[in-house]
C-alpha cells in the first residue's frame, strides 16, 4: 500500500509544480528511479522514493508535453482552418453543438502538430458524429476564458482532458465533412445513445438512459442535475464501479451456466467464467468511456481474478493499492478529476469498515441489512468533507434516498438498460422494448426523487475555511478507528463549522464588491451587512444563460444569503435565460430591468431613477438612453463610490451627464460601459466620473477595446481588466476603495494557470 500512496504523492508533487520540468530534470528523475529500483529489495523506504520520483516525473512530463502544444491566450480570436476527427458525441446546449476533436491545423497562425480541440458550433447545418473527419474554419478562444474565485477551473479541466485549443466554428463554405466514421468504441457508444433517443420520447428520460448505458451525460438537464445533487445520487447517474461489478457478476453467471456447452477439452468451468466475466466488465468499461471509477473497478476485478487463477491470497489493502498504481500509470492526470478522489476514497472507506463485516455477519437479511446501513452511514460521513470541497455542500437527504435508490438503480434499472444497450446492436426492436421499460421505471420513480430534492435543506450549502478540511481529516481518521463509540463520536466536533458557519459579511458602512469574469458579459455582486445584490447575469450574445451557470451561481454558492435584488442593464434573450435560471436555482426578491420586461412572470419592474440606503451604503439607480432603455448603478459608502455603466453607449453617457451633472457621477472607480468598447467611454463621461480606477469587464480583445482603455489611461486612471486579471474583489468604505484580490494572482500558480 505504501507504494501506491508514494506514487500518488509523487504525481501530486508533479502536478503542483509551478512550472513544467525541463528535459534535464526528467532525465535525472529517470536515473533516480532506476538506481532506487535496483536497491529496493527489502527496503520499503527506497521503494517509496522510487515510486515518488516516478510519479513526479510522469506528471511533470505530461504537463510539459501539454504546455508545449497549448494555443496561448495571445492567439485568441485568430482564424485557422482545421482538419478534425470528432472524438465524442456532440452535446447540444441551446443552439450550440459542443464537442472535442483531434485536429491538425491546415492554415493559420498555429503550427501543424496534432492537437485536441474543444469546439462549439452555433447553428450547425447538421450534427457531426463521433469518428467523422471534417474540415472546419475556427476562430480560436482562450482555453480558460474566465477566471473567478469560485466555479470550474477551465484550464485545469483542459489539462485533465488533454485539450490544447478551444474555438468556435465559423459559418463558411469551407466547412465540409471529409469522411464518415469508421467502426470504433466511440461510434458504438454514439450509435447506442442515438437509438435510445429514437426509442424514448421524453428527452430527460433518454438522457438518463444514455448516461447509464454508455456514460454520455451531456444530455442530462440542469434540473436533473439539481435533483441528483440535492438527493446525493449524482454518483449513480454516470456508470459507477457498482454497475461494472454487477455486469461482471452477471457475465460470470452466464458464462458459468454456458460452460457445459463447450468442448470437454476447453478451460475448466471456474477459470472460463472468471475470464469471461473480466472480459465482459472490460468491454462495458470501454463502452462507458473508461472513466476513473470504471478503470478502478476493472483493475480491482483483474487483480482479484489473476490472484484466484494463481492461487494467491491478495489482501484488500493491496488490491486497492495496485488499482491505484494501475490508474496512475494509465493516466497520471487522473487526480485532476474529482471522480478519482470520490471513487478511491469511497472504496477505501468501504474496505476499511467492511473487513469481515459482511462475510462474518450471521446469514440473515436483518443482520446483513444492518451491516449495509452501517457501511452506508460510514461512507457518507467520511466522504462529507470531500463532497463539500468538490460540490460546495452536502446532501442531508442522501442517506435515506440512497438506501432506496442504490438497489433500485443498480439491480433493476441498470440491468434493463444494459439489456437494451447490448440488444440494440443486433435487434433494435427488442432493444426498444427494453428502453421503453426503463423509461416507464423513470416516469414512476422520478417524481419521488424530485419530492425528496424539494424538501427544505435537502442540500446543505456551506463554504468552510481552509483549516476546517485539516480538522475534518483528523476527525475522519478518529471515526475510522475501532475505539469505543463514545470516543469516536468526539470527531463529530468537526461538523461545528458546517452547522454554525462564521459570518463573512462586511460591517455596517462598508460594501464588498466582486466583479466576476464572465467572458464577453459582465456581472457584479454587491454585499452589505444585510443585503446581497446582483448587477447583470454575465450573459452575452449566444450564451443562453451559460454564464449564469458557470460564473454567477458558483459565486452565489459561496454566499448563504438570498439575493435581494437583481438589475439587468437592458434585456435580451440571453440575459432572460440567465435570470430564469437564477430564479430556478436561487430565487430573488426583486428584479429591475432597463427598458422593462412586460411579459415576465418573474417579479420584474422597469428600472427607474431611485435610491435607497441599507447598512450605511447608498445604492443609486438611473436610467439613460431613449425611453430609459439602459440601467446604471452607483454604490456609495463612506463618501466613496463605484459607478457601473452597464450597456451605455457614448450618446447615453453624454445624455446622463447633461441630465445629472458631474457631481452626481463622481466616483473612485468605474466599470466601463458597453463591455469596454470604444462605442462608450466618452470624454464627458470620463471627466464627470473623475475615477482613478477603470475596470474593463466583458467584451473581446480588439482595437475598439484598446482605444477605450487608452482614453482612460490618458485621463490618469489605473486599468484593471478581467480578461487579464480575472475576477476582482473590492471593498468600499470610509477609508476609500481597497482592491482586496484578483483571481489570477490569488490562486496557486499551477502550470495550467501560467500559460504564456
Amino acid at each position: 500500500m505504501i507504494g501506491g500512496l508514494a506514487l500518488l504523492a509523487g504525481v501530486l508533487a508533479g502536478l503542483g509544480m509551478a512550472r513544467p520540468p525541463t528535459p534535464a530534470w526528467l532525465l535525472a528523475a529517470a536515473v533516480v528511479v532506476a538506481v532506487a529500483a535496483s536497491m529496493a529489495r527489502g527496503r520499503p523506504a527506497v521503494r517509496a522514493l522510487a515510486a515518488f520520483t516516478l510519479g513526479a516525473a510522469m506528471a511533470g512530463g505530461t504537463v510539459a508535453s501539454w504546455s508545449g502544444r497549448v494555443v496561448t491566450p495571445a492567439q485568441a480570436d485568430a482564424r485557422v482552418l482545421l482538419e478534425a476527427r470528432i472524438v465524442d458525441t456532440p452535446a447540444r446546449a441551446g443552439t450550440e453543438l459542443r464537442f472535442d476533436a483531434d485536429v491538425t491545423v491546415l492554415e493559420g497562425a498555429v503550427d501543424a502538430r496534432p492537437r485536441r480541440a474543444r469546439l462549439a458550433w452555433r447553428d450547425a447545418p447538421f450534427a457531426p458524429r463521433a469518428g467523422e473527419r471534417w474540415r472546419l474554419l475556427v476562430r480560436l478562444a482562450p482555453l480558460g476564458d474566465t477566471h473567478n474565485f469560485s466555479g470550474p477551473d477551465l484550464e485545469r479541466i483542459a489539462l485533465r482532458d488533454r485539450v490544447h485549443l478551444a474555438g468556435r466554428v465559423l459559418p463558411a463554405a469551407l466547412n465540409e465533412r471529409l469522411a464518415l466514421a469508421p467502426d470504433s468504441v466511440n461510434t458504438t457508444r454514439a450509435r447506442i445513445a442515438l437509438r435510445i433517443g429514437d426509442a424514448v420520447a421524453d428527452p430527460d428520460a433518454a438522457a438518463l438512459l444514455a448516461a447509464l448505458a454508455v456514460g454520455v451525460t451531456d444530455g442530462v438537464s440542469r434540473d436533473q442535475w439539481r435533483v441528483f445533487n440535492a438527493t446525493g445520487t449524482t454518483h449513480l447517474v454516470a456508470i459507477s464501479g457498482m454497475h461494472v461489478t454487477l455486469f461482471a457478476v452477471l457475465a460470470f453467471a452466464v458464462a458459468r451456466s454456458g460452460w457445459r456447452l463447450l468442448p470437454a477439452s476447453f478451460l475448466d468451468r471456474e477459470t472460463f467464467a472468471a475470464v469471461a466475466g473480466l472480459a465482459a466488465a472490460g468491454a462495458y468499461a470501454l463502452l462507458a468511456g473508461f472513466s476513473v471509477p470504471t478503470q478502478r473497478t476493472w483493475l480491482m476485478l483483474a487483480i482479484f481474478v489473476v490472484s484466484r487463477l494463481a492461487a494467491r491470497v491478495v489482501g484488500a489493502a493491496r488490491v486497492w493499492s495496485l488499482s491505484l498504481i494501475g490508474v496512475l500509470l494509465l493516466d497520471p492526470l487522473a487526480p485532476l478529476a474529482s471522480g478519482f478522489w470520490l471513487s478511491f476514497v469511497a472504496v477505501g472507506v468501504l474496505l476499511f469498515l467492511g473487513q469481515g463485516a459482511v462475510v462474518h455477519a450471521p446469514p440473515t437479511w436483518w443482520s446483513r441489512g444492518r451491516t449495509a446501513l452501517r457501511l452506508q452511514i460510514g461512507v457518507m460521513t467520511l466522504l462529507a468533507p470531500l463532497t463539500v470541497a468538490v460540490f460546495g455542500g452536502v446532501s442531508l437527504a442522501g442517506l435515506s434516498v440512497n438506501l432506496v435508490a442504490i438497489p433500485l438503480i443498480s439491480f433493476v434499472f441498470v440491468p434493463v438498460i444494459l439489456a437494451g444497450a447490448v440488444t440494440s446492436l443486433v435487434s433494435p426492436p427488442l432493444a426498444a422494448a427494453c428502453f421503453h421499460g426503463a423509461a416507464w421505471l423513470y416516469e414512476r420513480s422520478w417524481p419521488l426523487l424530485v419530492a425528496a430534492a424539494d424538501v427544505d435543506h435537502a442540500l446543505w450549502r456551506v463554504t468552510p475555511p481552509g483549516w476546517w478540511y485539516v480538522m475534518a481529516l483528523v476527525a475522519g481518521a478518529l471515526l475510522l478507528r475501532r475505539w469505543p463509540l463514545s470516543l469516536r463520536l468526539t470527531g463529530l466536533v468537526a461538523s461545528w463549522p458546517l452547522l454554525f458557519p462564521t459570518s463573512t459579511v462586511p460591517p455596517d458602512g462598508r460594501a464588498r464588491i466582486e466583479v466576476l469574469d464572465a467572458g464577453r458579459g459582465q456581472s457584479v455582486l454587491i454585499e452589505t451587512a444585510s443585503r446581497l445584490l446582483l448587477y447583470d447575469t454575465g450573459d452575452s450574445w449566444g450564451s443562453d444563460g451559460a454564464r449564469t451557470r458557470t460564473a454567477v451561481l458558483p459565486a452565489l454558492g459561496a454566499r448563504l444569503r438570498a439575493i435581494d435584488r437583481v438589475w439587468l442593464p437592458s434585456l435580451d434573450p440571453d440575459r432572460a435565460a440567465g435570470v430564469a435560471l437564477l430564479a430556478e436555482e436561487r430565487g430573488f426578491a426583486d428584479l429591475r430591468v432597463g427598458g422593462g420586461w412586460r411579459a415576465a412572470s418573474l417579479p420584474a419592474r422597469p428600472c427607474r431613477d431611485s435610491a435607497f440606503t441599507t447598512d450605511g451604503v447608498r445604492v443609486e439607480t438611473w436610467t439613460a438612453g431613449r425611453g430609459g432603455e439602459y440601467c446604471v448603478l452607483r454604490i456609495v459608502a463612506g463618501g466613496h463610490a463605484v459607478l457601473i455603466g452597464g450597456d451605455l453607449d457614448a450618446a447615453a453617457e453624454r445624455g446622463l451627464v447633461a441630465r445629472l451633472g458631474a457631481a452626481a457621477l463622481a466616483s473612485d472607480a468605474v466599470l466601463l460601459s458597453r463591455h469596454a468598447s470604444a462605442l462608450a467611454s466618452s470624454r464627458q463621461w470620463i471627466e464627470a466620473s473623475g475615477a482613478r480606477l477603470a475596470i474593463a469587464s466583458g467584451g473581446t480583445a480588439s482595437g475598439s477595446r484598446a482605444t477605450a482603455l487608452e482614453r482612460w489611461r490618458r485621463a490618469g486612471a489605473r486599468i484593471l481588466d478581467t480578461r487579464i486579471d480575472g475576477a476582482l474583489r473590492l471593498e468600499l468604505g470610509t477609508d476609500g476603495l481597497d482592491i482586496r484580490a484578483t483571481a489570477r494572482r490569488s490562486r496557486y500558480p499551477f502550470a495550467w494557470r501560467r500559460l504564456p
